[in-house]
């Protein structure tokens, strides 16, 4: 008996992470796909000002930040639901990780909103230049204390992922945003904007964090 309760828990396993991964990735999918079209939208009807290409580059990367945070918020409001789509064993991992994720999401918030706000400052956009500026300056500087923070909750794996993700980071951002300056010196290319800058320092910190992880196999559904 215990044999077969072993084997059906076996086969059981691959259909649960395979119907986390669709509801995951049909959610994320759904809701990015929505918040995009948002984004233009709103561009389109010249509610945000000159709402150029660097603008919602910008403001889509800020919804990637905000829509993985909204996801473990749910998540740590309610785990027995979270762990039906987030990438976690089970409900109680999500329980003794509440702080961690807790403070790693409000610091994802938090660099979106200030993305979104840099994006919609004067003088292409509606929030006058010093709200902006204030606000974002603010903003990181929270989203920096919520890293420290979070790093006090944090093992040793996650602080080596973590380390890794901010040299790949580095690296990342001296590739892309330095081959497109080189590109821009000699006459190639047209030259970064200053909040395409900003963009690049959000997307490939993100991206990283994904590069990192999967290298430590952080990313197979569990």
């Amino acid at each position: 008996m215990a044999m077969a309760f072993e084997t059906d828990n076996s086969r059981g396993k691959p259909r649960r992470k395979t119907k986390k991964t669709v509801i995951a990735t049909a959610g994320g999918g759904l809701t990015g796909f929505l918040g995009a079209m948002a984004v233009t939208e709103l561009a389109e009807s010249g509610m945000l000002g000159d709402f150029g290409p660097s603008q919602e580059i910008a403001a889509l990367v800020a919804m990637i930040y905000l829509v993985t945070a909204l996801a473990v918020g749910i998540g740590l409001a309610s785990p027995g639901f979270g762990a039906r789509f987030l990438n976690v064993e089970d409900a109680e991992e999500l329980r003794e990780q509440r702080r961690m994720l807790g403070y790693s999401s409000a610091g994802m918030v938090a660099l979106g909103v200030a993305l979104i706000l840099a994006a919609l400052a004067a003088p292409v956009g509606p929030v006058p230049e010093t709200v902006a500026l204030v606000a974002v300056v603010l903003l990181v500087a929270f989203a920096w204390w919520a890293g420290a923070r979070q790093r006090r909750h944090t093992d040793e794996l996650m602080n080596s992922v973590s380390r890794e993700a901010t040299s790949i980071g580095f690296y990342l951002l001296f590739l892309i945003g330095g081959g497109w300056a080189l590109l821009a010196h000699v006459g190639y290319a047209p030259a970064p904007a200053p909040l395409d800058w900003l963009t690049m320092f959000a997307g490939l910190l993100l991206l990283a964090a994904f590069i990192a992880g999967g290298k430590r196999g952080l990313l197979a559904m569990r």
